[in-house]
């Protein structure tokens, strides 16, 4: 520019700045989504919100640039650590504070119906990542659920045992709502079937002592015993099984699928093998996308890494709120996003095929009976037996 005379000096200058405004103004007009993820990362249920938040952050990168042109999304996370008054706070915080469009995550019912006023009368979606409470979704018109209720499992498995020659079932339980739920819709399901619940116990939610109990259930001489308690129990529940004799007698131990999953597996005793479960996601399936979903999981993670039923519900409602941002083109109305995820479907969900029933927001899918098999030396899921198209029973049962 040295050898420019002053009037073209003048000219390139005005023309360099030009450039800079025009730059600043696209820039300007790159519209960022903004979406909270409220998870537990640290606390006694961490497993939950890791799990769930690693499905969702693979999804994401793995998505990125598949948004319309200049809309941006981002998460923004936070920890609850399990607890609902947390879950509260930070739900306001960002709303009023972040400005987010819409809510996801939310691991355990309690947290879910302390939100539900507040995202009520702010009209905000939230796209459950868990919170497996059945009439969840009645509490706000704003709750969509993609992950699964308890009814679902504990349902389909007593469907599935009723019609697989098991007549006579005992149900042990965690004595609290979870539970308590497992325990009547297995009833429901099991008599429905010609089968019989001939006695149930309610256990202490911290015990690891189940031989008391599995002996007085075998007294009743049931050729099924359904179980619900909680993570990381189940091994103590599996040997109490075997030490009372029950499974050299043939009895068999069934129970939901979030039970045992495919992650912990791997480390769980071998006298884990021969349990069934109802579930709604198994790392081995077959299906293409299944296949491609663990191997990005590995490849992100590690090859020794199973994606658990956590990280798959992470995927899928991260899946379900791209699609929203794509069909409202970053606006996310938020009538317009409950319409559209009340509406949402794939078929190439870690689950397979995937939908959620706009009459009541909640998710219908197949669900997959499977036994503990040991492959190459290690406890695995094998899936014996597929139910397709579950919706909720209990909302089928007590219509709103």
């Amino acid at each position: 520019m040295s050898n420019c005379g002053p009037a073209l000096k003048s000219l390139l200058v005005l023309a360099a700045a030009g450039a800079v405004l025009m730059g600043s103004h696209v820039a300007g007009h790159a519209e960022t989504v903004r979406i909270g993820l409220i998870a537990p990362m640290s606390g006694p249920v961490a497993a939950l919100g890791q799990s769930m938040d690693r499905g969702a952050r693979l999804y994401e990168k793995l998505h990125a640039k598949s948004l319309p042109d200049g809309i941006k999304l981002e998460v923004i996370r936070r920890d609850d650590a399990g607890s609902p008054d947390n879950t509260r706070r930070i739900a306001q915080e960002l709303i009023t504070r972040n400005g987010v469009k819409m809510l996801t995550g939310v691991a355990l019912s309690p947290q879910a119906f302390t939100i539900a006023p507040l995202l009520t009368e702010a009209k905000v979606p939230l796209a459950m990542m868990l919170a497996t409470t059945s009439n969840l979704t009645r509490a706000s018109n704003y709750f969509v659920r993609f992950s699964y209720t308890q009814w679902q499992l504990a349902f389909s498995i007593g469907t599935w045992a009723g019609n697989n020659n098991l007549k006579k079932a005992y149900t042990l339980v965690a004595d609290y709502s979870a539970g308590a739920d497992s325990e009547a819709a297995f009833k429901k399901a099991f008599e429905d079937a010609g089968g019989k619940v001939v006695g149930s116990v309610r256990v202490p939610i911290a015990t690891n002592d189940y031989l008391p109990f599995m002996e007085r259930i075998k007294s009743e001489n049931p050729d099924s015993v359904f179980i619900f308690v909680n993570s990381g129990r189940v091994p103590a529940v599996v040997r109490a099984f075997v030490d009372s004799g029950m499974r050299a007698a043939g009895v068999k131990l069934i129970g939901p699928g979030d039970q045992i999953l495919d992650d912990e597996l791997p480390a769980m005793p071998l006298e884990i093998a021969g349990v069934i479960t109802a579930g709604i996601y198994v790392s081995g399936n077959d299906l293409e996308s299944t296949r491609a979903f663990v191997k990005a999981y590995k490849d992100e993670y590690g090859a020794d890494q199973f994606p658990n039923t956590g990280v798959a519900i992470g995927w899928d409602a991260m899946s379900a709120i791209y699609s929203a941002v794509k069909a409202t083109n970053g606006k996310m109305q938020s009538d317009a996003v409950v319409k559209h995820l009340s509406n949402w479907k794939t078929a190439d969900s870690p689950r397979g095929a995937i939908s959620i029933d706009p009459k009541t927001r909640d998710i219908v899918q197949t669900i997959y009976i499977s036994k503990i098999e040991i492959v190459d030396g290690k406890p695995k899921n094998v899936i014996i037996d597929r139910i397709k198209d579950v919706k909720d029973p209990w909302k089928t049962l007590n219509p709103e």
